[in-house]
Parts: structure tokens; C-alpha cells; sequence
């Protein structure tokens, strides 16, 4: 399976018109200094991102949609190399060694210094911030003075999944494009480049599962967790619950090395339950029925947030989700 990042990705599909956008501003000498990549995640904001600074910084010779990898420009990039580009994201915590939950102020504070400096080609200088909904509020307040008064052919761009976790003022000084979930002909277009092995059967399962999110679609694949999903769905179907086959299935989900696959396990189940309340709500059914569904929606989040905050184990999450699925039905 291949599953390229998006820093050295060449091909983009289904945003045809956010790219189209973007080139015709850039040919026409009106590009925006500021745009914000808006959309669901997985589905190739940041892709299109590192799309846009290739485009930019190889002066329109480099083609949205689909790179030119072995181009001057795109090698530098690709090794995160290029004088007139920054990109800010999460960054990992020294301490426990995973990715922190914000930006830091620290960080953010790196594009000033960056923009203080004279362009090396004498041309675009290009900031990526990647994730910007995770940006403390210092960090925020240090972008925002930015985006109001830009340095000349400076480009920022900003990928959210959440518009609403900035500041309104931030979100009013870019030229937003809102990319949509992408839809099932193109998902099956680069799941039969990036997984060339799967069978058609599991390929429409992945491409329902997935809700449109490239990215979602190839972490299922990736953590192996389908066959775990559709056997915790048997389960909860089942006409009596057993006990014994959901506490292995439980260990095999939420073992301790592995927090990946308890992640897409959740989400899957979350969405089952959500989509079971929208399905009733488009029924003719009593009202308390649809809000049991979703009260039992809201409770299940609640039980796997527990597990995020470290007052719940995976394990024993899990299976009293299971448990309150299986009493609500």
C-alpha cells in the first residue's frame, strides 16, 4: 500500500475548482497573500497546500494537480530544504515524544523572524500553517498581526478542519477555500493507485466507511482495523452478547502499543451511531426515539473522551460503550 505524505505527493484529485482558483490568481499578478484550506480532515488541504508554495515558488512552472517532482523547486521542498518557504505545525513533545495538541506561541512567533529575511530567488516567500485550528490564542494573536499588514509577495496558507476555532478577524483577512468530502469516483481513483491489492468488495466498504476522507480511508487500511470494525458490529448485533468474544476483540483493539487503531475504531463507531440517529430523524418515528439515538451518541463520546483525558482505559472503554449500545437497543 502506498501511502504518500503530503509533502511528496504529485497528484491531487477532486478539488479541480479550489485549484483553478488559485492558478488564475496567481496568472493574473492578484494573488491573495492569505488563503484558508477549509474542509473535513483527510480529504488533501495540506496536499493542496504544498500544491499551491510548488506552483508559487517555481514561478506557475510547477502545475497544481500534478507535480513535476524532479523540478528544482520540488526537490528543495520535498527535502524540507527551500530558503523561501516555512512550515508550522505540531510540533512533538520532547518529553512523552508524541505530537502536542497545539501549536505554541514559539512556533507561530517563527514566521516573523522567517518574513524578516530577504527572499533568496528574489521572489515569493511561502508559510504553510498546517492544522491552525491547534493554535493557542498567543499563537493566534501572533498570525494575525501578520495577516494585517503582509510584506509584499508573501503567501500564507492556512489549513483548518475547524474555521470556528479562529479568530473571526483572522478568518475575514484570507480568501477561504472550502474544499468538500470527495466523492466516491475519486476515492476509488486513488485507492486503486494507493492500494492495489484491495478487493472491489472491501474497496466500496472502505469507500462508505470513509465519508469521503482520503486520508481516514488509508489509516483503516493502514491499522488493518476493518475486519475488527465489521466483527464489533456482529457483535452488537448479535441476538445475546458474548461476553468472552467482545473482551478479545477489546484486547485486540485497544492493546496499549497500538492507540491507532482504538482511534479509528471509535470514530467508525461513533459515526455508526450518528448516522443511526440521522437515518430515524428522516423517519416517521415518536420524537423520544430519535432522542434515545442521540443521547446514546452523546454518552458513547462522552465514555471514549474519558479514555483521552486518561480516567478510562481503552479496554474497559470500549466495552462499556459496547455495553450501553447493546442496552439501548
Amino acid at each position: 500500500m502506498s501511502d504518500l505524505t503530503p509533502i511528496h505527493n504529485p497528484h491531487l484529485v477532486g478539488h479541480d475548482d479550489a485549484m483553478q482558483q488559485v492558478a488564475e490568481a496567481f496568472a493574473s499578478g492578484r494573488m491573495h497573500h492569505a488563503w484558508m484550506i477549509a474542509g473535513i480532515e483527510g480529504i488533501g488541504k495540506t496536499t493542496l497546500a504544498y500544491h499551491i508554495a510548488q506552483h508559487v515558488l517555481s514561478g506557475g512552472d510547477n502545475p497544481i494537480g500534478k507535480l513535476n517532482m524532479n523540478h528544482r523547486v520540488a526537490k528543495l521542498i520535498t527535502a524540507e530544504a527551500h530558503p523561501d518557504m516555512l512550515v508550522v505545525r505540531r510540533a512533538t513533545d520532547d518529553k512523552t515524544g508524541e505530537l502536542r495538541n497545539v501549536i505554541v506561541v514559539d512556533d507561530a512567533l517563527k514566521i516573523a523572524s522567517f518574513l524578516h529575511k530577504t527572499s533568496t530567488h528574489g521572489g515569493w516567500r511561502v508559510v504553510i500553517i498546517d492544522e491552525a485550528h491547534a493554535l493557542n490564542r498567543h499563537g493566534q494573536n501572533a498570525i494575525l498581526k501578520i495577516l494585517e499588514e503582509p510584506p509584499a509577495r508573501v503567501l500564507i496558507l492556512i489549513t483548518v478542519t475547524t474555521p470556528g476555532a479562529l479568530l473571526p478577524t483572522i478568518r475575514s483577512r484570507c480568501r477561504v477555500l472550502q474544499l468538500a468530502p470527495l466523492d466516491a469516483a475519486h476515492m476509488k481513483n486513488i485507492l486503486m493507485r494507493s492500494a492495489m491489492d484491495l478487493a472491489p468488495n472491501d474497496m466500496d466498504k472502505l469507500i462508505g466507511l470513509s465519508r469521503g476522507s482520503i486520508g481516514f480511508a488509508l489509516k483503516i487500511l493502514r491499522t488493518e482495523t476493518l475486519p475488527l470494525f465489521e466483527e464489533l458490529l456482529a457483535l452488537l448485533s448479535g441476538a445475546t452478547l458474548d461476553t468472552p468474544r467482545l473482551h478479545k476483540l477489546a484486547d485486540q483493539i485497544s492493546r496499549k502499543a497500538d492507540a491507532e487503531s482504538f482511534d479509528v475504531v471509535r470514530s467508525l463507531l461513533i459515526e455508526h451511531l450518528r448516522q443511526a440517529a440521522r437515518d430515524l430523524a428522516l423517519e416517521t418515528n415518536p420524537a423520544y426515539r430519535i432522542n434515545g439515538k442521540i443521547q446514546l451518541w452523546d454518552r458513547v463520546r462522552v465514555t471514549f473522551g474519558m479514555a483521552d483525558t486518561g480516567n478510562l482505559d481503552r479496554k474497559l472503554a470500549l466495552i462499556n460503550a459496547v455495553n450501553d449500545i447493546r442496552s439501548a437497543a
